[in-house]
């Protein structure tokens, strides 16, 4: 069974004068394990895919199955009861919340799943020390660079064990040896705990690394190829 099942999906925004099809009828299925990169234009269509798997934008026509769980027809709060339980998200803009430190920031999303006080600040303690941040636990964002920032994000990301990750232009605002390094911990995170991360991207350095490699184009599937890397 893939773990993200996308069946004949269109997305038609109708906020201008003129409708913007923006997703049109496309499937594709990504499994379990898969660290894989979606590309293409500006205006193809990515972002809107990847907000649509996340639950952030709703499916004007077809269906999208996270596993067993058919999310396009819940309601709003169902939704934000599963993005909770079930995504971890990393944005191009960080979203880190500016008054917590970086060890808060990191517990924020397990406080509200319900985690032991002890319990979730040792999880972050040691997420925080994988992504090599164990001296910036007390700094708070705007104390930190880009790069530590965008890493303090894949720790928040990641802190209440989701099953996959979406990366929405990860990378775009980070120098070459930050983008390395957080490449490195995602894909020592995707092959020893079989986390699957999907990434939206312009970043030749993020589809280098891919294994897969989705290119849309109008909204539409241009290309799918595998490669091993």
């Amino acid at each position: 069974m893939a773990l993200i099942d996308v069946q004949n999906v269109t997305k038609v925004y109708n906020s201008t004068a003129v409708p913007v099809k923006a997703v049109s009828n496309l499937s594709m299925e990504i499994g379990k394990k898969e660290f894989t990169a979606i590309v293409g234009p500006s205006g193809s269509g990515k972002t809107t895919l990847m907000n649509m798997i996340g639950g952030l934008d709703s499916v004007t026509e077809g269906s999208i199955k996270i596993g067993e769980k058919e999310i396009t027809g819940l309601k709003e709060n169902d939704l934000i009861e599963y993005r909770l339980h079930h995504i971890g998200f990393v944005f191009q803009a960080y979203n880190l919340i500016p008054v917590l430190t970086a060890v808060e920031n990191v517990e924020f999303i397990m406080v509200l799943r319900g985690y032991d006080k002890a319990e979730r600040r040792d999880r972050a303690v040691e997420l925080l020390k994988r992504v090599g941040l164990e001296d910036k636990l007390h700094v708070r964002p705007s104390k930190l660079s880009g790069g530590q920032q965008q890493r303090v994000a894949v720790a928040r990301a990641l802190a209440a064990k989701p099953e996959f990750v979406l990366a929405d232009e990860p990378t775009a605002n980070l120098d070459t040896a930050s983008t390395d390094s957080l490449l490195s911990i995602m894909e020592e995170l995707n092959e020893e705990h079989e986390m699957t991360f999907i990434f939206s991207t312009h970043d030749d350095r993020v589809i280098r690394r891919a294994r897969r490699v989705v290119t849309l184009e109008d909204g539409m599937i241009k290309s799918d190829d595998w490669r091993n890397t």
